[in-house]
């Protein structure tokens, strides 16, 4: 294991909340996976699966998310809310808000912002992706996977990634490498702040204080049916896109910035 993700060294750091049960895997096919699996069978609330490298690695709407080994932050957390099923999407917003306030103070006097609804862009380039998925028992979440990808100091990519992703390190001046437990802490600190101020004042505590900081406001939009002009959340997080026949309310879509 690369020396800032051994246990010891995390374990100091994620004292109290988010992370106090951590595994750390060097190479596993999926946090999530595992993480689900743990889930079934009683992961405590913030219980943590942390993995050096991913082999079969997911993100949203059924992409893989490129994991390769020394570089970066592949996690998942299992989370045990008392809210409605239906929540899910705004549990990513939340989320997407605390991986944003985290690499904004890693990060000071950069451009950080959440593109809806689960990227998290520095300088409008890709840094982060989040995926969301729940289990329930009738009306209700058991829990709540809530999975992290963020790139920290890798410096190259894969032709199809090349020029749209980032990195907190390619960011930072001086090209100086972070050492991941540190931004670790600060990820699972914030993403516990914002999960907690939903589950415990609702959607509208995350919409207010999101809307400043989302990508794309004022831009032409695509997505799988159409485009139109983007103008932000709705008070449940939807994506409002005005369209030449009105304005559209997207609760699950991958809005891109025509021309992309």
């Amino acid at each position: 294991m690369i020396d800032d993700l051994k246990p010891d060294e995390l374990s100091d750091r994620l004292a109290g909340g988010w992370g106090s049960s951590i595994q750390v895997l060097d190479s596993t096919t999926s946090t999530m996976d595992v993480a689900s699996k743990q889930a079934a069978a009683g992961a405590s609330d913030g219980h943590v699966v942390l993995a050096d490298q991913q082999t079969s690695g997911r993100g949203a709407h059924r992409r893989q998310w490129v994991s390769p080994p020394g570089t970066d932050l592949y996690l998942s957390v299992v989370v045990r809310p008392n809210v409605e099923a239906a929540s899910t999407a705004l549990v990513t917003l939340a989320t997407g808000l605390g991986v944003r306030d985290a690499v904004a103070i890693l990060l000071p006097g950069r451009s950080v912002q959440v593109k809806w609804p689960n990227d998290v862009w520095i300088e409008r380039r890709k840094c982060a992706g989040i995926l969301v998925e729940s289990r329930t028992l009738g009306s209700r979440m058991d829990s709540v996977i809530i999975g992290v990808g963020l790139n920290v100091n890798r410096m190259q990519w894969p032709p199809d990634l090349a020029g749209t992703a980032t990195s907190l390190r390619a960011e930072r001046e001086g090209d100086q490498p972070f050492n991941r437990a540190e931004v670790l802490a600060a990820l699972l600190s914030h993403m516990e702040r914002w999960v907690t101020l939903f589950i415990r004042d609702g959607a509208q505590v995350v919409v207010n204080a999101l809307r400043p900081h989302l990508a794309l406001v004022g831009e032409r939009v695509r997505w799988e049916d159409g485009d139109g002009l983007f103008e932000g959340i709705d008070q449940d997080g939807a994506a409002r896109v005005r369209t030449s026949t009105g304005v559209v309310s997207l609760h699950a879509a991958r809005i891109e910035p025509v021309g992309h």
